[in-house]
């Protein structure tokens, strides 16, 4: 084939602002032709079904599927399901994209046989007014054991980290199908976990040092500011997930350990002083209770909290880790109080 379809995937919960700012362009305006607009409405509540109908109407290469809303998840489920293009990559509609990403994704797809591509972000926290660019190297892997002696290096220890991304990639449909590789239903970090699937299986990919997707990050709207009940299960579900791949590989590696050590700790400090105190949590102090013994008692994080006596310093890690292993609510928070204030004065100051 020289000119192979490719799927481009956008789910949409109420979004219509976005489509009335013209976002669609990033597609319209590729300077590869031969794609499918795959546009998931997954139960939006606002104008945003009546909005990509009306697409679908105006362009035959665009497709619209209604789903009841279930998550990110089920709605990227259903354009796999339904692609019908060579390879798939996905977009959010308040995000941007260089015009000849798709040109370059099936270029690099079809003469390297892959069945995953990787390329760089430009990052944009816009709540803080930093851009970050993000490359990850350039490297073709061509087995499983390939990849497994360069994971490490290329896709967990970059700057940015390559590992947790489902917009910078491309996939090969049929790879995909051939090993049933879904999305499950975690609420935030399910790009990680299918990640982490498809690792399990991928032998042909290749890394680009090359920089397609705009990225943006916004200060309200966004999981990382809401309160999530079974966020403390949804970390657990990734670390399984990443001992499932370690041991598949017979990955020993000490920095592997660390790295997952410091990370379920920093789950743990989210879930504790995070989630507990936001102001839409809507549980009682007994069962604030309840969960940080919940918390406390599970392995992984009795495995973080040994990792963090040895490797924390700083006043306000050690009061926090104090509170976590006296089981303390009320130091947790004062002492969030305390250094969130010292912080807001500082950037006054500033």
């Amino acid at each position: 084939m020289d000119n192979p379809k490719i799927s481009v995937m956008i789910c949409c919960y109420n979004v219509a602002k976005w489509f009335k700012l013209g976002k669609l362009n990033n597609i319209y305006n590729q300077t590869y032709k031969n794609w499918e607009l795959l546009l998931i409405d997954d139960g939006s509540t606002d104008e945003t079904p009546e909005i990509i109908n009306a697409e679908a109407k105006k362009e035959s290469r665009v497709r619209v599927f209604h789903k009841p809303n279930g998550g990110a998840g089920s709605a990227r489920n259903l354009a796999i399901d339904n692609a019908t293009g060579k390879y798939i990559c996905a977009f959010d509609i308040d995000d941007d994209l260089k015009p000849d990403m798709l040109e370059y994704c099936v270029e690099q797809m079809e003469a390297k046989h892959l069945d995953m591509l990787v390329f760089g972000l430009e990052v944009h926290e816009l709540y803080i007014n930093e851009v970050y660019n993000y490359s990850f190297g350039d490297k073709l892997i061509t087995s499983n054991k390939e990849l497994r002696d360069n994971y490490l290096e290329h896709f967990l220890f970059v700057p940015g980290g390559s590992n947790g991304y489902f917009c910078n990639k491309c996939y090969r449909v049929s790879f995909l199908n051939n090993y049933h590789l879904r999305f499950e239903n975690q609420r935030i970090q399910q790009d990680e976990v299918f990640n982490l699937l498809v690792y399990h299986h991928l032998q042909r990919c290749y890394i680009s040092p090359k920089i397609f997707y705009i990225y943006y990050i916004y200060n309200s709207g966004n999981t990382r500011s809401c309160f999530i009940p079974d966020r403390f299960d949804i970390y657990k579900s990734v670390r399984q997930h990443f001992e499932a791949l370690k041991s598949f590989w017979s990955l020993n590696d000490k920095r592997l350990d660390d790295y997952l050590d410091k990370r379920f700790y920093q789950s743990v400090d989210i879930t504790l002083r995070f989630n507990l105190q936001h102001p839409d949590c809507p549980w009682n102090k007994e069962e604030k209770r309840n969960e940080m013994d919940r918390v406390m008692n599970h392995p992984y994080t009795i495995e973080s909290m040994t990792w963090a006596m040895k490797n924390l310093r700083g006043l306000e890690n050690l009061l926090n880790l104090y509170a976590y292993r006296h089981r303390s609510l009320a130091l947790l928070s004062i002492s969030s109080s305390i250094f969130t204030g010292l912080r807001d004065l500082k950037h006054k100051l500033s």
